[in-house]
């Protein structure tokens, strides 16, 4: 070739031959590869997860910045509305208050007008010989009296308005004043007869007491004049006492101003004591020591000083009241003392050689209580009694001075103690657990007891102690069956099992165990009261028949039902069909057979169901 010549081919670098590849060099290669192609792979994964991030961020930003823009607005709203309410309320009580702070300031400034008034008028008077060009003594006097009548003139409405306010003050406390003063005057009534002061009383009770104790007195004396065949009219002794008010006088009791009218009303008065029966007077008698001593010596033998349980007095109320009473009204001691005894005496036994006090009983019939009462030295029943003695045996029956003996005793008696059931499913049905013994409690009781003529006529318990409270008894009633069901027990109240019953036949009695309940074929029967079914089936006389355990030692039973629709271990209800009403087993005609025992005892519906 020609080394001018030009090679139309291009010039390529010259470069060394690739040696030969071997299985060495080719696993090299193809590891490095892999690794590039890793390293891509992980990088493209980093991007695309960066950019999953960066989009998550955005959006949880973009979150976070709305929800608190929204509670920022919120909040603006918020305060601009409590900023409103606020500007309201102020503004109402602006306008609630600004009347009662104008009122009161202009109350403050009327009040204090006139001595601020006073106060500048003053120091202006004092500075006028200052102003004056010849501060004469009587051109001074002029000019003081010329400026103050016209502060007078110009200012004179000032002290008019302090004086609408002080006016009311003063009116309200001084009626203040008077009220009290009023309400602290004791006021009382004046008693008056044909228009003479007669005395004072506290009430008007008081007063109409003594008016109907004057007309009681006046109306006893006409009774001994028509007793004696003297004739009354019935105006004499007249009395119309009445009574005005007055203030802060001596007071009398009602008998005091009864005697006061009757020393007015008449002067054919005496003074005596009146024998008042059940607040009824009877009597009148000039002797009223000696009538005291006589019914005290009445009581005596009944009375025993050394017993404090024991006191005495008589059966009707009687009261002796001193007073001023009509001359015609006055019986005579021996009078009023028969009168008093009429229909009897003191009753007496006298004792005879070898009387014990069991002898005076056997022979009086009157109980060794009784003449303990009236004879305190009778201590035993085998204690004789000297010959001659003589022994008490009953008051008088005298109606009007019958004595009544009251003696007061105390007994320690036990207080029994309640039982509080409840139901628990811990136990077997019907099973009753005592959880807590009960204890009796006791007391005192303390009775009064009556005696009159030697017979108790009442006995009353007048006061009671509590020694001990007794100690209640805790049991539990078992619920639980053996099929797993929980039973209610019976609340021992019981409905009647055949609501749509005809009649009933017949009762339990003369070998009949129950009560035969007539009704249609298929009435429902229910429970009489909650249990479990402790059988349900056939018997050879009940026929269809179901019994159950109420779980408190009553049971009941149903024969000759036409079905069944309960089973035996089956919880009821009180009230719930267990049957239907038929003439099965040993029947004749439809009919329910119902028995009813407590604890094993039979005992008749119709002592709980009479009615029906």
């Amino acid at each position: 070739m020609n080394p001018t010549q030009i090679d139309p081919t291009p010039k390529t670098e010259s470069r060394p031959e690739a040696p030969e590849m071997t299985g060495e060099t080719r696993f090299a290669h193809t590891s490095q590869e892999k690794k590039r192609n890793e390293n891509r792979r992980k990088a493209a994964n980093y991007m695309k997860d960066l950019n999953r991030r960066n989009a998550v961020g955005d959006m949880l930003y973009m979150v976070g910045f709305w929800v608190e823009y929204v509670f920022v607005c919120i909040g603006r709203k918020l305060s601009a509305v409590g900023r409103g309410i606020s500007d309201t309320v102020v503004n109402l009580l602006l306008i609630v208050l600004r009347p009662i702070l104008l009122g009161i300031i202009t109350l403050i400034e009327d009040l204090t007008g006139p001595f601020v008034r006073m106060i500048s008028g003053i120091r202006h008077i004092h500075a006028l010989p200052e102003t004056l060009e010849h501060p004469e003594a009587g051109e001074i006097r002029a000019a003081k009296a010329k400026y103050l009548a016209s502060g007078i003139k110009k200012y004179g409405i000032v002290v008019w308005n302090a004086i609408t306010y002080i006016l009311p003050a003063v009116a309200a406390a001084a009626l203040v004043v008077m009220v009290r003063s009023a309400l602290g005057l004791h006021f009382v009534l004046n008693v008056q007869v044909n228009g003479t002061n007669v005395g004072y009383v506290e009430s008007e009770q008081v007063f109409e007491n003594a008016r109907e104790d004057v007309q009681s007195r006046i109306n006893t004396a006409k009774r001994m004049l028509q007793a004696s065949g003297t004739a009354v009219p019935d105006t004499q002794w007249d009395v119309y006492p009445t009574y005005s008010l007055s203030i802060g006088n001596q007071t009398m009791t009602e008998s005091e101003i009864a005697n006061a009218i009757l020393r007015t009303a008449s002067d054919e008065i005496i003074n005596g004591t009146a024998v008042y029966v059940d607040d009824q007077l009877l009597y009148v008698t000039t002797e009223g020591d000696h009538l005291r001593r006589y019914l005290e010596n009445i009581k005596a033998p009944f009375e025993d000083a050394m017993d404090s349980n024991v006191y005495t007095a008589f059966a009707h109320d009687i009261r002796l009241v001193d007073g001023v009473y009509l001359q015609e009204s006055v019986s005579s001691y021996a009078d009023v003392i028969q009168a008093l005894n009429e229909g009897g005496g003191i009753h007496s036994y006298t004792a005879v050689e070898g009387d014990t006090v069991q002898s005076v009983v056997d022979t009086t019939g009157v109980s060794f209580d009784s003449l303990a009462q009236m004879n305190p030295d009778l201590l035993t029943l085998d204690q004789e009694i000297p010959e001659g003695t003589v022994v008490l045996t009953g008051a008088s029956t005298a109606e009007l001075i019958k004595v009544k003996v009251v003696r007061r005793d105390t007994e320690t008696v036990a207080i029994p103690y309640d039982t509080q059931n409840s139901e628990s499913d811990q136990y077997d049905f019907g099973k009753v657990v005592t959880l807590q013994d009960g204890v009796e409690g006791s007391e005192e009781i303390t009775y009064e007891t009556t005696m009159i003529d030697g017979t108790v006529t009442d006995r009353q318990a007048v006061a009671y102690n509590v020694l001990q409270a007794p100690t209640p008894k805790i049991t539990v009633t078992g619920t639980k069956l053996k099929n797993g069901m929980v039973a209610k027990v019976g609340s021992g109240s019981f409905v009647w099992p055949v609501p749509g019953y005809k009649y009933v036949s017949r009762w339990m009695g003369n070998g009949h165990r129950g009560a035969d309940i007539c009704a249609a074929y298929g009435t429902p029967i229910i429970a009489s009261d909650s249990g479990t079914i402790i059988a349900a089936g056939w018997h050879y006389s009940y026929g269809n028949y179901v019994e159950i355990d109420h779980g408190n030692g009553y049971r009941t039973l149903y024969g000759h039902m036409s079905s069944i629709a309960v089973t035996q271990g089956q919880a009821v209800s009180q009230g719930q069909t267990i049957g239907y009403v038929g003439s099965t087993g040993n029947s004749t005609g439809n009919h329910c057979h119902f028995e009813m025992s407590y604890n094993g005892a039979l005992f008749s519906a119709y002592t709980l169901f009479a009615g029906m």
